[in-house]
């Protein structure tokens, strides 16, 4: 008897995404002893896999990227980043400013800066695979720059106390730089390539749920699913940004998530400023449970954008086609 498993994940919107990322973070929850057992079930679905086979779905992505879209890339990645930034910064030093150092609602300004002024980017390589081109998904190169504490010191006053980490930036240019001179020096490598990339999302998808666990979600309570609400429509400013620019917006909405390395932020802030070692412990699993959160509210945004435009350029070209006749 055959069971449309493929057929039932596209009707979910960001299905091969989020099913698979969603089954790690029960696993993770219920059977964490399973991801440990060893030999190739370990290496395949542990939470560390993601990082290779991520590298290699960079690597297959960059094959894609003809050298003349190259610039149309980092143009995206740079509105991304800013529109981002604008908007998750903007959040928090408003908390900050309002309600001083404890913030509101039990989320302190440290934990909504951290949550919001990055992303995840496997999450937003995946959308800009399923709903963008090459030169979006190309545009993550730029959007590494946000791992870290680094834009999180920066949105709290305190940029001096930390660098940009550029060596990290190349080490995600690397990979997709490779895969572009294979594919625009033989173009039949550009084609084998880029019937596989699809595959490998459910594959990274699953060792990023690993990371996660559920309990994050009871132990931050009611502030850290707020702040992964308040996460998953920070894509906002990217989206405003990319239509004020000509761009295709909707891709912009994929940036609406916190990053799973986003977690050691508090912790890392704190040590750079001791004063907010006392709320770094909170905000660190009200980040956690907003890197939850997002991962699942962020693809349903998106799709819902995406057949809300398309129905509407449907809708103009009909009126188009009508006024010309």
């Amino acid at each position: 008897m055959q069971i449309p498993i493929k057929k039932t994940l596209d009707k979910i919107p960001g299905g091969m995404m989020v099913v698979p990322l969603f089954l790690g973070v029960m696993v993770n929850t219920f059977f964490p002893q399973f991801l440990e057992i060893g030999g190739f079930t370990t290496a395949l679905f542990s939470k560390t896999a993601s990082t290779p086979i991520l590298a290699c779905f960079m690597f297959l992505i960059g094959s894609q990227i003809h050298f003349k879209l190259a610039p149309k890339a980092v143009k995206k990645g740079v509105l991304l980043i800013t529109g981002k930034f604008i908007v998750g910064a903007g959040i928090g030093i408003a908390v900050g400013k309002i309600f001083g150092s404890a913030g509101v609602l039990g989320l302190s300004p440290l934990a909504v800066l951290a949550a919001l002024t990055n992303c995840n980017g496997g999450l937003y390589a995946s959308l800009a695979s399923q709903y963008g081109d090459e030169t979006d998904v190309g545009a993550y190169a730029l959007l590494s720059i946000k791992d870290g504490p680094f834009f999180t010191l920066v949105a709290l006053g305190a940029s001096g106390l930390a660098q940009v980490p550029f060596k990290a930036l190349v080490a995600v240019l690397i990979p997709i730089v490779i895969g572009m001179i294979l594919g625009n020096i033989d173009s039949d490598m550009r084609t084998f390539l880029g019937s596989s990339k699809l595959l490998l999302i459910p594959f990274f998808s699953f060792p990023l749920g690993a990371g996660m666990n559920l309990e994050t979600i009871v132990t931050a309570g009611g502030p850290g699913i707020l702040l992964g609400v308040l996460a998953s429509f920070t894509g906002v400013g990217a989206y405003i940004l990319l239509k004020l620019f000509k761009e295709e917006p909707i891709i912009g909405l994929a940036t609406g998530s916190t990053a799973g390395n986003a977690v050691a932020t508090p912790a890392a802030v704190a040590a750079a400023d001791p004063t907010l070692a006392v709320i770094a412990t909170a905000a660190t699993a009200q980040v956690a449970a907003s890197c939850v959160v997002s991962a699942i509210l962020c693809p349903f945004i998106v799709s819902f954008a995406f057949k809300k435009l398309s129905k509407s350029k449907v809708m103009k070209q009909k009126n188009a086609a009508e006024t010309a006749i």
